[in-house]
């Protein structure tokens, strides 16, 4: 009866000693990515590796290469506030100006270099979902 109760417990200190490994110790910031309001980044003076800001396309502010189609920059703003993002990649079918876009790469000097770039819209959908009836 020693040994098993020995070997929980040996078990459970793992197990607690890995968790607090995991949650205190390691600090990889690989694992984890910050959204941010363009606001709090339009304070931040030094250049960030991770971050992830939503907002809306500022209208008349996309531009696409015309020799490269894949690279484009274009404003994203929240309220008053707004960043330059460049992105270099295939676009979503729904981006365009005043659509809702999250933005995820590497920020610095007022610049996203966006690794990823997605855009949102509810309302695509919301009539998909009036029809479903209640259980």
């Amino acid at each position: 009866m020693n040994k098993i109760y020995t070997s929980l417990i040996l078990v459970f200190a793992l197990i607690v000693m890995w968790t607090v490994y995991l949650t205190n110790v390691k600090n990889d910031d690989s694992l984890t990515v910050r959204y941010y309001t363009i606001g709090e980044l339009l304070t931040k003076e030094a250049s960030i590796t991770k971050v992830k800001v939503g907002g809306l396309i500022k209208p008349d502010s996309i531009s696409i290469n015309e020799t490269d189609q894949l690279e484009v920059s274009f404003y994203v703003y929240q309220g008053s506030d707004s960043l330059k993002v460049y992105y270099y990649g295939i676009r979503p079918d729904l981006f365009k100006d005043d659509a809702e876009v999250v933005v995820a790469g590497a920020f610095d000097d007022n610049l996203i270099i966006a690794t990823e770039l997605q855009t949102k819209c509810a309302s695509r959908y919301e009539g998909d979902l009036k029809n479903i009836e209640k259980i």
